[in-house]
Formats: C-alpha cells, sequence, structure tokens
C-alpha cells in the first residue's frame, strides 16, 4: 500500500494532472468579479481569511494541488536521482533537477509573501510623511507632474528621502521607477500638482522576491541546458 502511494506521489503523469488543474482552477478564479480582484490589493493569507468560500473555493484548490504538485516534485528528484546516477551524463542527471529546484524556490517566494508580504495604498502630499515599523522616516518632497500639449499627464515624480536614525538616503519615485528602503517598495501610482501637490504611492513588502529570482534563474538554467542536450542528440 505505502509502496503503491509513494510510486502514485512520484509519477510524472501525476505532475501533468496536478498541473493542468492549476490551469483550470486560475482561469477559472479570474472571472471571480470584484471580491477576487481585491486579492490584487492584499497579501494572499489576508484575502483567504477574508473572502466568503463561495469566492475563494478555487483559490483553495489551487493551494491544494500545488502541495500535492510540491511533494511529487520532490519524489521525482529523489526518484530521478536514484535510477540515474552513475547512469546518465552528469549535465543529463543535473539539468531536470535544476528546473524542480527552481520551481520549488518560487513556490517558497510565493509562500513567504503571501504569510509575510504587506501591501498598502496611501495619498500623500508633498511635505507630509510615512513612517515604517523599523521606526524610519520616509519624507515627501517636491512633487511634478510633467503635460504633454493636449493638457494631458505624461510623467509624474515625487523626491523622497527616508531617514533611520543619522542615516539619511534620497531618490526619486516615478512610474516603474520605484524606491526601496528597509525591505519596503515605494510606488508611485499617480500624481497631480493641482490645487495641489499630491500624489498616490503604494508601500510593498516581498519577502519572497529574491527567492523567485533565484528559482527563475535555476528553472532557466535547467531549461537551457535540457535543450542544448536535446539538441547534441540530434
Amino acid at each position: 500500500m505505502l509502496t503503491r502511494t509513494y510510486q502514485s506521489l512520484a509519477s510524472l503523469s501525476l505532475g501533468l494532472w496536478l498541473m493542468g488543474g492549476v490551469m483550470v482552477l486560475l482561469a477559472v478564479g479570474s472571472f471571480g468579479g470584484e471580491e477576487a480582484a481585491a486579492l490584487n490589493a492584499m497579501p494572499l493569507s489576508v484575502w483567504l481569511t477574508r473572502a466568503p468560500l463561495a469566492a475563494s473555493w478555487w483559490l483553495w484548490g489551487t493551494l491544494a494541488l500545488l502541495t500535492l504538485l510540491t511533494i511529487n516534485t520532490i519524489l521525482c528528484s529523489i526518484e530521478a536521482i536514484r535510477l540515474r546516477l552513475g547512469k546518465s551524463t552528469l549535465p543529463a542527471l543535473v539539468a531536470p533537477q535544476l528546473m524542480h529546484l527552481g520551481f520549488l524556490l518560487i513556490v517558497l517566494a510565493h509562500l513567504l509573501s503571501a504569510t509575510g508580504g504587506a501591501k498598502e495604498a496611501m495619498q500623500v502630499y508633498q511635505g507630509s510623511s510615512i513612517g515604517f515599523p523599523d521606526g524610519s522616516t520616509l519624507h515627501v518632497g517636491p512633487i511634478s507632474v510633467a503635460t504633454g500639449p493636449m493638457g494631458m499627464p505624461t510623467d509624474y515624480r515625487a523626491q523622497v528621502r527616508a531617514v533611520t536614525g543619522s542615516r539619511v538616503e534620497e531618490g526619486t519615485v516615478s512610474p516603474n521607477h520605484p524606491f526601496f528602503h528597509g525591505g519596503f517598495g515605494v510606488y508611485l501610482k499617480h500624481a497631480e500638482e493641482y490645487p495641489f501637490p499630491v500624489a498616490v504611492m503604494e508601500i510593498h513588502r516581498e519577502p519572497g522576491a529574491g527567492w523567485a529570482l533565484a528559482g527563475a534563474l535555476l528553472f532557466t538554467a535547467g531549461n537551457g541546458m535540457l535543450l542544448a542536450l536535446r539538441r547534441e542528440r540530434r
């Protein structure tokens, strides 16, 4: 019984079915309406505790399938190493495991961000300040908006200054150019100069960002090695 269960959990076919199930559930969840859209405004763990089951069932199902897929990935790697060690070349043995490890790191990254992440949008004024959990303060300096010939905004930015004790960091926040401080990212979403300078900023904390980057690099490296090996065999 235990052997059969182990073989089922370690099978490639189970992994393919689980990936298909995840994609179906995520596709269904994309039509979740306003309640599902709120997921973009808060960490995953917070949304799951607040959303009714009728709106979050697809995500609970996705998490269950991802848990099984994680177990399947680990067991597949163990079996591949056990069966191929000494029977295949080192690159052929390592490449799939790099992809598996990359996937596991990406799952870990999402778990860390889901449980320890933070996201908050706020309206700030020129000269106002934002306090951080570590006691540091972000001071908002001049807010500027560039307009085109038709009077529509084409660019906006804000000068910021982070003060932590005697340490001072200065920078500029603009769309797609956030300011990072103490593990938090400060993003400028909108700004206006009239009747007085005001901006909308989002404060993000993504503790899994580094793990996600590492996982993506490992997955890409493993995939590249696998493609190179297949090209050589041809």
